[in-house]
This record gives C-alpha cells, sequence and structure tokens, in this order.
C-alpha cells in the first residue's frame, strides 16, 4: 500500500528524532572527553549582562553558520583530501566576522562577556574538529556538514559545558530538535510583522531564565538548499522550501540562567 503523505511525514519525523539523539550522544561523549576546565565562565550570567551577552552567543553561531554555508564548495569538493577547513582556520574567520558584525574584537568584551563568547568559539571549534574525518574524505561529493549541523552541535556541546541552550528554530524546520516552542514561536511571529525593524533581536527574562532570539535571513549561500524551486529535492535530499534572497529563515535562540 502507498504510504500517505502523513505516514511519510512521521516516518521522517521519527528519523529526524533518531538522528538527533545519535548526534547528542555522540557529542556529549566527545565534550566529556574535550573539557577546557574554564565551564565554570558561563554556567550563571550577570542579569544586566544578558542582553549583550545574548546577542553575542548570537552573533558568533550566526557567523559560525555563514562561514560553513560559504565553504560548502569546499567541503563537498571530492578530488580535494585535506581542505585547511581546520579549527583554528574556522575560528579566524568567525572572530574576523563578529569583529565586522559588533565592530569589537573579543579580546576588547568586557571579561565577563568575553569568557562567555571564548566559550562559543571553543564549541564551534570542536564542532569542526569532530567532523574533519568527513570533511577531508576524498571521493566523495556532500559531506552533509552544513550550517545547520555546525549550528547544531555547537549550540549541543556548550549545553553539556554550560548552562546555555541554542537553537535554531523556525516555522519551516527539517529536524525536530529546531522545533519552536510557544515562546519563540510568538517571537518569530514578532519577526515576521513587516514594521518590525529588520535584524533586531528581541530578548527578555522569563522567571530565572533569559530568552534572545536574533532572526537569521536567507542569504546567497544558502539558495542552494532552500532557494527555488520549493519542493525540488536539494544536495542532502530534503525538499526545498522556495525562500528568496533576503526571506526571513527564523532565528537563533538562546536561553541561559541568570543571576
Amino acid at each position: 500500500m502507498e504510504e500517505t503523505r502523513q505516514q511519510r511525514r512521521v516516518k521522517e519525523m521519527k528519523i529526524s528524532v533518531l538522528r538527533a539523539i545519535l548526534a547528542v550522544t555522540a557529542v556529549f561523549v566527545f565534550v566529556l572527553a574535550a573539557g577546557t576546565g574554564s565551564e565554570a565562565a558561563c554556567k550563571s550570567i550577570t542579569k544586566d549582562k544578558a542582553k549583550e551577552i545574548a546577542t553575542y552567543i548570537a552573533d558568533v553561531i550566526i557567523a559560525g553558520r555563514g562561514i560553513v554555508a560559504e565553504h560548502q564548495p569546499l567541503i563537498n569538493d571530492p578530488d580535494k583530501a585535506d581542505k585547511g577547513f581546520t579549527p583554528e582556520y574556522v575560528e579566524q574567520k568567525i572572530r574576523e566576522r563578529f569583529k565586522e558584525m559588533t565592530g569589537k574584537d573579543v579580546s576588547e568584551l568586557d571579561p565577563e562577556a568575553r569568557q562567555v563568547v571564548e566559550q562559543v568559539l571553543n564549541a564551534a571549534k570542536l564542532s569542526v574538529k569532530m567532523n574533519q574525518g568527513r570533511i577531508n574524505k576524498p571521493g566523495k561529493g556532500f559531506k552533509g556538514y552544513i550550517p545547520a549541523v555546525f549550528g547544531r552541535e555547537t549550540g549541543q556541546i556548550l549545553k553539556g559545558r554550560c548552562n546555555i541552550i541554542i537553537k535554531q528554530t523556525t516555522f519551516k524546520y527539517r529536524n525536530a530538535y529546531n522545533q519552536p516552542d510557544s515562546y519563540e514561536k510568538t517571537i518569530l511571529k514578532k519577526f515576521e510583522d513587516p514594521s518590525y525593524p529588520k535584524g533586531e533581536g528581541y530578548g527578555e527574562q522569563t522567571g530565572k531564565f533569559y530568552r534572545y532570539l536574533k532572526p537569521i535571513y536567507i542569504k546567497k549561500a544558502c539558495l542552494k538548499c532552500h532557494g527555488e524551486p520549493k519542493g525540488a529535492t536539494d544536495i542532502a535530499g530534503r525538499k526545498k522550501e522556495g525562500y528568496k534572497e533576503g526571506d526571513l529563515r527564523g532565528a537563533i535562540s538562546v536561553m541561559f540562567p541568570v543571576k
């Protein structure tokens, strides 16, 4: 009997959840073996610094996602083994992009903010390090190391080391982990409102936690997987959403306890 659309959707969701569980397990084991010993810096963040630090966290993730997206032709080159896409290379590129975005070098941030940002950078480097085998595997095209994977793994590493939770959330999610909760849905709707300032994040304290979302938009490098024609299969085997450059894709969601 031919599967119904709902049955296919349920099957895809189950597969996504299983993949997420396996990825979380692998990341957790790796984090336990590679802790830096300075995780206390991000266990709890000062209330009056919460918005600033949440913004910086989102900026690092957005910068890293962009760099991974822009390097997809290199990462997926089957004729090249050593790509030079190393943790150190990616860290340097993120630092440069961060300065472009914020007008500040990481070294210029105040001590509390700098310690947290360094933890995010360390998590980003670990994600790249964990994937060196597949990034540099010769004879294979699409490697599967895409912006969403980078962001998810970086977030999982941070969650294991700190009390910082990161999601790449959107109404058109591909991975069940990124499904927006009720709070995120409310803020995503704000971002969809044409009157809302484009690119401006939104944050507030909710109970003992600070929550912050920063919108992310479709860039040229995103169109290969998320652009037109809508419904066509992309390189990862997923259906394209039909986005155009500049469209709202979703948001980086950041949550952490404050003191």
